[in-house]
């Protein structure tokens, strides 16, 4: 083979590493971790309801099973008021806001409820979450809107 022909190819590999090089997002990509903190784990979601004439807080287990990325999966529990519900949940994560989808998951005991909706949150400088959901209740059968904190559960509690 031709000296020249040689010296061409390591020309035109040197210059697409170099283009490479050159485009820092692409080496971020490939060599610096994501800057988006892991949510998996156990977290608690907690807010309050009027049932009948006073308040009553509630409380769910989100736990994070899955996350790659921005995209987190997960589960659901009730385990004091509904434990024969599940809810499967997905959706992502970009460092500040946190938005999930719930529905039934095929994995609970009941099979006919209708549960469906979705959480909005945004993280604050304490680590936890607040926001709101937005979801069908079958009981009332109507959409609600409930103002939620989400806190990470930890060994101690």
């Amino acid at each position: 083979m031709d000296s020249s022909i040689i010296v061409g190819i390591i020309g035109a590999a040197a210059t697409i590493v170099g283009a490479l090089i050159g485009r820092s997002d692409i080496i971020d990509k490939v060599f610096r971790r994501s800057s988006i903190p892991r949510l998996t784990g156990r977290w608690e979601s907690s807010w309050s309801e009027n049932v009948g004439d006073h308040l009553t807080a509630f409380k769910k287990i989100i736990t994070i099973t899955k996350q790659k990325g921005s995209r987190i999966h997960g589960n659901i529990t009730m385990d004091v008021v509904h434990p024969d519900k599940k809810w499967i949940v997905e959706g992502d994560f970009n460092g500040r806001f946190l938005r999930l989808f719930w529905s039934p998951s095929k994995e609970a005991d009941n099979k006919l409820f209708l549960d469906y909706g979705c959480y909005f949150f945004e993280l604050e400088g304490s680590g936890c979450f607040t926001g709101y959901a937005v979801g069908f209740d079958c009981v009332a059968d109507q959409t609600i809107v409930c103002q939620h904190q989400l806190k990470r559960v930890t060994l101690t509690e």
